[in-house]
């Protein structure tokens, strides 16, 4: 599992990607106060250790 700083809170099973557009990892959970949650995320890929120190993204869907 990862733990990730977030901005904002994010609902699990949001997907998260690199800055390359490539899915990562899955959010589980959220922890922490609400003003500086914190991400708990299951990796999607072979090497997480190459997510360390990364930069994660979400991909926000237009609502209709």
């Amino acid at each position: 599992m990862l733990m990730i700083k977030a901005r904002s809170k994010i609902q699990p099973q949001t997907a998260l990607y690199n800055s390359s557009g490539k899915k990562v990892a899955v959010v589980v959970d959220l922890i922490g106060p609400i003003n500086s949650p914190y991400i708990v995320a299951k990796p999607l890929v072979r090497a997480p250790n190459k997510i360390v120190g990364a930069r994660l993204y979400v991909k926000r869907e237009r609502r209709k």
